[in-house]
């Protein structure tokens, strides 16, 4: 019961016959939309800042029909949320052979792309000359990079240029002291990566700066998110975007390409396209006249292409594997609707219109929450065997699930590395000589979790029958399926894998 109430206390406010889902674009997690859905309430609201999910699942599967009724342009317009004024930095950094997996940007690419040194001094050289006096020295801000590496270089120019900051990522060893520090104003920035996209709410924070290009809009609007709290004193957050050499088609986003606005003015105000030569701007104290407007790209990536399904997610679609799928692009079963290249690899889009087209002339069904029993024993029925893995993962699952479907993942682990030292402790071979686990590795909880989380768990989540919340510690059963569920079909399950166990290890030892 205390995974529900961690649950709760994390997103629900309830009162006698009301919900209120904060974050509400998490409600279509499977834990998540199991405990909203528990309770027989006469009103639930949902309440988020980033209705749009990079899954593209939908809200209304818990929330019914809706609408979006005040948009963050609007919500500034009417003051209340903090306005943004936006600095572009423009650099010659070129992103456009950095690989993308139809969602975001291939991290260790871009990776070895952002982290230049003339890159990240640009962007010091920048907070220095506006900075560093007057008003504007009051400011503190976050620096959003690209991952711990990147972070630890941007504090220490930083630094170095006399401008206190401080790297806040996973590595870091005293976070909760990094955080005091940075409230009570000893630190003026913070360089992170994962750590304070979503739900983190310090008020005063006065500068966003961009510095991981992401093809993500929920992600960005998320990180925008943390600066838009009006204070008392605070009306307006400055964000300095940091815009790279993209390409023609696989652009990251940006102030002006979120708010749809081609006009750049320095440090102008982003809801306004009606600015003229001439007209002054006054920002921390300082006026400027506006000598020229900028005409900008505000075509992205996610706007052209934000509904079309990448090749892994198509396979996922159609219930088969990657290879599956890239064999019948190359038999001209299937052709892509759009082909990006970069390199010598191509990365393959398919529209809505065509996943339909192909479902149809392929024959395939359709797998969704009707047809999610049926799947699972089907898939189980392949008898997929190329390691052992499976087998133990599920047994070790089934004797630990509670009465909602979950698992806790500690529980699990713990039995399925007890599966393979029993194996050890009685002179019997481990498994085939591909595998890696021994008397040595298996002591390696860490190892064999992230192994484990790979193949076999994967298997399971890519067809959608299993979950893994890391922040809950627990492995869940999709709850269309666990709802399907009853005593027989378990019993089955545990025959089939206590089974094919058996036969396993048999042809196993006869080879």
């Amino acid at each position: 019961m205390h995974i529900w109430q961690d649950t709760i206390q994390n997103y629900l406010l309830i009162s006698i016959n009301y919900l209120v889902v904060d974050e509400a674009h998490h409600a279509v997690a499977p834990i998540l939309k199991r405990v909203i859905q528990y309770y027989n309430t006469d009103f639930t609201i949902g309440l988020t800042a980033t209705d749009q999910r990079p899954d593209k699942k939908k809200l209304e599967t818990v929330f019914g029909t809706y609408s979006t009724s005040l948009s963050l342009k609007e919500a500034m317009e009417k003051g209340i949320v903090a306005k943004a004024n936006v600095y572009r930095i423009e650099t010659n950094i070129d992103l456009s052979k950095v690989r993308f997996n139809g969602k975001d940007y291939v991290n260790a690419d871009l990776e070895k792309r952002i982290r230049v040194a003339s890159r990240n001094e640009l962007i010091v050289d920048v907070l220095k000359e506006y900075f560093t006096a007057g008003e504007a020295n009051l400011r503190q801000g976050v620096i959003f990079c690209v991952n711990v590496s990147h972070a630890n270089e941007m504090a220490r120019l930083l630094n170095k240029a006399g401008i206190v900051a401080s790297s806040y990522t996973g590595q870091t060893k005293n976070p909760a002291s990094v955080m005091e520090d940075f409230k009570n104003k000893k630190i003026r920035f913070l360089c992170t990566c994962n750590m304070i996209s979503e739900g983190w709410d310090y008020p005063e924070l006065g500068i966003l700066v961009m510095a991981r290009p992401t093809l993500s809009k929920v992600l960005y609007l998320q990180q925008i998110g943390r600066g838009l709290r009006k204070t008392d004193t605070k009306k307006n957050v400055i964000v300095i975007d940091v815009v790279d050499e993209y390409g023609a088609m696989i652009k990251a986003c940006n102030m002006h390409t979120i708010f749809a606005n081609p006009y750049y003015v320095p440090f102008g105000d982003i809801t306004k396209m009606d600015y003229a030569p001439g007209d002054m701007l006054v920002i921390d104290g300082i006026e400027e006249r506006i000598e020229r407007i900028t005409e900008v790209d505000i075509n992205t990536f996610e706007d052209k292409y934000g509904d079309y399904l990448s090749q892994e997610q198509l396979a996922r679609e159609y219930f088969v594997n990657t290879g599956t799928v890239t064999s019948w692009i190359k038999k001209g079963k299937i052709k892509p609707s759009v082909e990006y290249k970069f390199g010598s690899k191509s990365l393959y889009l398919f529209s809505p219109d065509d996943v339909e087209k192909y479902r149809n002339e392929l024959g395939i069904k359709e797998h969704n929450n009707n047809t999610i029993k049926q799947d699972f024993f089907e898939f189980l029925e392949e008898r997929d065997y190329s390691l052992s893995y499976k087998m133990p993962f599920l047994l070790a699952f089934i004797k630990n699930v509670n009465t909602i479907g979950d698992a806790k993942i500690d529980d699990v682990l713990n039995d399925y590395i007890a599966f393979y030292q029993d194996r050890i402790d009685r002179g019997l071979q481990v498994d085939r000589s591909t595998c890696p686990y021994n008397e040595i590795t298996l002591q390696d909880r860490k190892a064999i979790c992230r192994n484990m989380l790979t193949n076999p768990f994967e298997k399971f989540e890519r067809k959608r029958f299993l979950y893994y919340s890391k922040d809950l510690s627990i492995i869940a059963m999709n709850h269309a399926l666990y709802s399907k569920m009853n005593k027989e079909d378990w019993n089955r399950v545990k025959s089939q894998m206590q089974e094919d166990l058996a036969h396993y290890y048999s042809d196993m030892d006869g080879m």
